[in-house]
Formats: structure tokens, sequence, C-alpha cells
């Protein structure tokens, strides 16, 4: 196994906490930020990607940008990304996810969960959308969504580690209401503050559910230039990380 395929399975949390603690080391001239950068590169476990040749992202700015708030537009990079292995055990695993049915979900919740209190309803066809669920048709899909039991889980395509999970309280022929998130507490997702952990995931519902164009939320003390914040998009939810935006606390 190469060095490249070796960070397959774990990287989508890593990765983001990387590409924080090289900004806060620029940002404080810490003497030794280079050692700690590339001793970070060596725990790392990503998908093997190349970004070099890929468009920069740019900001939208008023009637250029489809919220009418700043947000960056992604999606030459995004689309134009690939991610591959070598590695058969990921590939199995990832085809596996593909042709899976959601059964091996009845009774688990995420990791060491803590929960998150929202109020969100849809419409009825909102809720036949999100009652389809979504299931990975590319490695670049980083995201499968089951509905089962009246739960919506949220897993990552390349490992199946399971992120979320929500209620899902239907009225037939009528609406739908979460009211509630559980959150994996393993990782960067375990010190997050609830509001953004219900933007993230209802961005997953929107774009990934829905079918709706919503910005991602990019952490309010994430300072990466363009194409840094188009590669944290991608790494966190993959192809359909079209928008970004910075995170604005709002009421869940």
């Amino acid at each position: 196994m190469d060095a490249y395929d070796s960070l397959a399975a774990y990287g989508w949390v890593l990765i983001p906490i990387l590409f924080w603690g090289i900004q806060y080391a620029i940002r404080k001239g810490q003497e030794r930020r280079d050692e700690a950068a590339a001793a970070d590169c060596a725990d790392s476990k990503a998908p093997s990607t190349d970004d070099a040749n890929l468009p920069d992202a740019h900001w939208l700015l008023g009637e250029d940008s489809p919220t009418g708030r700043k947000v960056l537009d992604c999606r030459a990079y995004a689309l134009g990304m690939h991610m591959t292995t070598s590695d058969k055990t990921v590939t199995e695993k990832f085809l596996h996810l593909m042709q899976s049915d959601g059964d091996e979900l009845e009774g688990k919740s995420p990791e060491q969960s803590w929960l998150v209190a929202v109020d969100w309803e849809f419409d009825y066809e909102q809720a036949n959308l999100m009652a389809e669920g979504m299931r990975a048709q590319s490695m670049e899909d980083l995201w499968m969504v089951d509905c089962r039991d009246a739960r919506l889980y949220f897993r990552r395509s390349w490992t199946g580690e399971l992120m979320f999970m929500t209620n899902f309280r239907v009225v037939p022929t009528e609406s739908a209401a979460i009211t509630r998130i559980w959150v994996t507490g393993e990782g960067q997702m375990g010190k997050q503050p609830p509001e953004y952990v219900a933007a993230y995931v209802r961005h997953l519902i929107d774009t990934h559910l829905l079918g709706v164009l919503t910005p991602f939320p990019i952490p309010p003390d994430f300072p990466g230039s363009e194409k840094e914040i188009a590669s944290f998009v991608f790494h966190s939810v993959g192809r359909r990380g079209w928008l970004a935006e910075y995170f604005r606390k709002e009421p869940l």
C-alpha cells in the first residue's frame, strides 16, 4: 500500500484539523510551524487527490451571488476533483456500502453521541424525497443517507462511519419534522458548537436529499485562501460542495 492509499479511510476528520492547525501556526508565528505541519501530514489519512491544476474558487457578491450574500463559488473545483485508491479493502468497503440497504444500522447511533435540538419542518414533497435517502454514485460522493424506522442516518461513504442521526417524524400525506440530531463525539465534530453542527446537517439535507443549492458553512475561524477553503469543503461534503460561506450563528 502506498502512502496516499493508507490515508484513505479516516482523513475526512483530520484534514480540517490539519488546515486549522497550519493556519493558526501561521497567524501566531510559531517558530516550529513547519515541523508541526509536517507531523500533521504524516498522521493524516486522506484519500488520494490532486488539486494542483484545478480552477481557483472565487467569491460571489451582490447580484452575482445566488443567495445575495458573499459566497465562495467552489463548483469548478468540486467537479474537477477526483479521488482514487488502489487499496482493494477500501474499494470493496465502498462498493459494499453502495449496495447496502441500511439494515445494518438498526439499533445504532453515532459513537459517543451528543444531542442537538432543532426545529425543522418539511412539506409533503420534501418528506418523500428525504425518505428515499441517498447512495453514493462515485467515490467523490462522500456521504450516504438512509431513512429507516423514523430515523435519518448520515454515513461517510468510504468508511461507513455513522456521523449523524436524526429523528424523522412524518405525518402521512402532510409533512415531516426533525427535532433532534445525534452527533458523533469523536474527532472534530465533538468540539463544534451545536449551532454549527445544525448548519452542517441542514446543508447535507438540502444538498444531498432535497437538491437545494445551499452554501456549506465554513467555520468562522478558518482563515484559508479561496483554494484552501474549496479543498476543505470538498473533503467535507464531496462533489456537491458547490458553494460556501462563513458560518453565521442563527437560531436552531
